[in-house]
Order: C-alpha cells, then structure tokens, then sequence
C-alpha cells in the first residue's frame, strides 16, 4: 500500500469531525513510520476550521512518530494511547495534549438502541387478579 492510500485510509477514519471538545488551535505533523507506506501529513484545527492534508507542517505544536496501525487503532479507541505513549509504541514531540485532541475529533459513533420487547411482541390481555381464599380455624372452648 502506498503512503497516498493510507492516508486516505486515515482520513476517512475522521471522518466528519466533531472541534465540541477541541479547547485550542493546534497543528499536529503526523509521520508514519511503516516501511512500505513511511510519509508525513498534518491535522490542524485553527479557528474552527479543521485540515487533514498530506504534507509536512514545520510550525506544528505536536509531532508524532506511528505505525499506520496504531494511529488507526488510537483514532478507533481501539489503543491505550497514554499506554503507547508511554510504552514507546507512539512517540510524541512538542505537546501530547494536542495530539490528544487530534484524536478527539473523531466524531462518536452513534449508540444503538435497543428494541424494547414491549414494542416486539403484540400486547396480551392483562391477566386476571386471583385471589386465594384461605380459611381459618375457629378456636373451641
């Protein structure tokens, strides 16, 4: 795979970004380092306005050496990435937190509800309310 098709791979990971938790302008030069697909892009937010572009960004405030894979899996929240971080797997110069919110553009997905059962099945007669009858033993004097 060649560094063009996956970072079109990455790109459509985003998808359509949600900036609701993003909490300031950032520039974040990714580079990735697999052998056969090795090569750099850019994701910024300034001012509201969001660019994932596959070029070097030398007035970035984060840059981040990765496996294709990995950032894929950081994007999905398949990774641990502060684990990664700190395992040596993601390596990141300048500031972590923007890389963070580079991830956090991701738009979440949206939760399935489920079918209640209620709604399922037709709706059956109340049952009838049973009433035991009890009797009790009188006392003899």
């Amino acid at each position: 795979m060649t560094f063009i098709e996956k970072f079109e791979q990455v790109k459509k990971k985003f998808g359509k970004v949600d900036t609701s938790r993003v909490t300031e302008n950032f520039a974040v030069q990714v580079n990735l380092t697999d052998e056969d697909c090795g090569g750099a892009f850019f994701v910024a937010y300034i001012d509201g306005d969001v660019a994932i572009e596959p070029y070097d960004y030398y007035d970035n405030t984060a840059m981040v050496n990765i496996k294709a894979k990995d950032l894929i899996d950081a994007i999905g929240g398949k990774l641990d990435v502060v684990g990664a971080i700190m395992g040596g797997t993601i390596e990141v110069l300048g500031n972590v937190e923007h890389f963070t919110q580079m991830l956090s553009l991701k738009k979440p997905a949206a939760k399935r509800t489920a079918k209640k059962a209620d709604e399922e099945k037709p709706a059956k007669a109340p049952a009838k309310k049973t009433c035991k009858k009890t009797t009790a033993k009188k006392e003899t004097k």
